[in-house]
């Protein structure tokens, strides 16, 4: 979660109501990670208290996630891996030309050399001369060609960071969204002072943490399509 969603609901004194007393974890075990526990709200909080939630393991562990964000991180690890073998691949055209331009170099220093002690005729000097000349404006071609080249894919990779980008900023937002709508719902009689986010909590007992209760109420709303609803 980005910060300013995390600070958002850390510092917002938001009122939320005792639920169901039997609601369990949503959470969500994808391969590859180790599952996310989010403690069950087995017994209501005190009116009054202030309580406190864990946005990054509810958003871990939501349905909304598991079903967008879990795709949208499979976009994200090909892309870098597209970003990756593209600059290989331009590393090696890069180091292709270098090599070119220092054979080409040391072939035109040799050149002069055996000319200068006659050991080359002018017409074969003159010959190779040509040769190595139209080799470097090849090269110079080929260098401005990979420049294009290197400005095209830097431009595509870019636009394409920058759609992942907002992909996962809408993400963020929906999610965002469906937290207001469950703590709301959860608001109904203002029974606590305020729900902050844990990462703000330096100590509490386990019993103020209504995560599991929350993201419940996230995964119900999101199911029901509360946000494709007007």
């Amino acid at each position: 979660m980005k910060k300013t969603l995390l600070f958002a609901f850390a510092v917002a004194a938001l009122f939320a109501s005792c639920a169901d007393k039997e609601a369990k974890s949503s959470d969500v075990q994808t391969e590859g990670e180790e599952l996310i526990v989010l403690p069950d709200s087995t017994e209501c909080v005190k009116s009054g208290d202030v309580v406190y939630i864990d946005l990054d393991a509810m958003f871990k562990s939501s349905k909304i996630f598991a079903a967008e964000g879990k795709p949208l991180e499979a976009k994200v690890e090909a892309f870098q891996k597209k970003m990756v073998d593209k600059q290989n691949e331009l590393n090696q055209l890069g180091q292709s030309l270098a090599y070119e331009e220092s054979k080409i170099a040391q072939e035109g220093n040799k050149l002069q050399s055996d000319y200068s002690k006659g050991l080359i005729t002018t017409l074969n000097a003159q010959t190779k001369g040509q040769e190595l000349e139209k080799r470097a404006q090849n090269l110079q071609v080929n260098a401005a060609a990979l420049q294009q080249k290197q400005q095209k894919a830097s431009e595509e990779l870019q636009a394409e960071e920058q759609a992942l980008a907002e992909e996962h900023a809408v993400l963020e937002n929906r999610f965002a969204e469906l937290l207001k709508l469950a703590v709301d719902d959860i608001n109904a009689d203002g029974r606590y002072k305020m729900i902050v986010n844990a990462m703000v909590v330096v100590d509490a007992a386990d019993g103020l943490n209504i995560s599991s209760l929350v993201l419940a109420k996230i995964d119900e709303l999101y199911e029901a399509g509360a946000l494709t609803k007007e």
